[in-house]
């Protein structure tokens, strides 16, 4: 963990009867904190593992990915989709089963930047309670926030936990980097288009014969479909490739 978040989840720590580590679906491995999940188990505190964002990805993969977590971790792991409101009463089940009659529970709430932690937070809390600002941006929420979801259930989100990744790429597939914190979005893109394949992203920008192109020149493909040319005529590949980049952190290409 960043050691300036240290402090905050400490305390987090210390004061949840029940800990939420959200993880992205399309990513789990690279969202978790292990090293914090072994801290929480060491501690004897309840471990709640919830996949957000699930309608992204084939069941079958998170169905795997969810033994393994299982086992791993000796804790529950359940699918949702905040931003969909799917499965959000299998967690409010679970909060049920861990609130002790007539004494508070409080509900620590933890993941990397982006994961949808505020989304999930404004979903459980309802209309009317405390909401909690969400953005694409990294690293919005700051400190700890407390919210009241219902008579005696308490939530206190974390700061974002940076993750321990130094590649650009890696930090943009888990959105802790959006495409405007970028040092060389034109390399990510390219990297993107590998990982997606040639086809998928020709597909979804109309661009044929793709299979005569490489990464370059299927980027600059799609400068020409979207007239992102500099003088001349030319296409403008940074613009291209921040075109691109946002188009898959919005989950809008197919």
């Amino acid at each position: 963990m960043v050691e300036g978040f240290l402090k905050h989840v400490n305390i987090l720590i210390n004061e949840s009867d029940l800990i939420i580590e959200i993880l992205d679906a399309r990513r789990p491995d690279e969202t978790r904190n292990k090293d914090l999940e072994r801290i929480l188990i060491g501690r004897r505190k309840k471990l709640l593992l919830v996949i957000n964002k699930s309608d992204l990805v084939e069941k079958e993969a998170l169905e795997k990915k969810k033994n393994e977590i299982e086992r791993q971790t000796k804790s529950k792991v359940i699918f949702v989709s905040a931003l969909k409101k799917d499965g959000i009463n299998m967690i409010r089940r679970q909060v049920a089963a861990a609130k002790q009659k007539d004494k508070k529970l409080t509900i620590g709430i933890i993941g990397y930047p982006n994961v949808g932690k505020s989304t999930l937070i404004n979903t459980l809390a309802g209309k009317g309670r405390g909401r909690v600002a969400t953005s694409r941006k990294a690293g919005l929420t700051r400190g700890i926030t407390r919210v009241k979801i219902t008579d005696g259930v308490y939530l206190i989100d974390s700061p974002g936990i940076i993750p321990r990744m130094e590649d650009e790429f890696d930090l943009f597939l888990v959105e802790s980097k959006n495409p405007n914190q970028l040092k060389n979005v034109e390399r990510v893109a390219l990297k993107l288009i590998q990982y997606l394949g040639k086809e998928f992203i020709a597909k979804n920008f109309g661009i044929e014969n793709f299979e005569e192109l490489d990464e370059e020149e299927l980027l600059d493909e799609i400068g020409r479909k979207k007239n992102l040319l500099v003088k001349g005529g030319n296409p403008d590949m940074g613009k291209a490739a921040r075109f691109l980049l946002e188009k898959y952190q919005k989950h809008e290409l197919k």
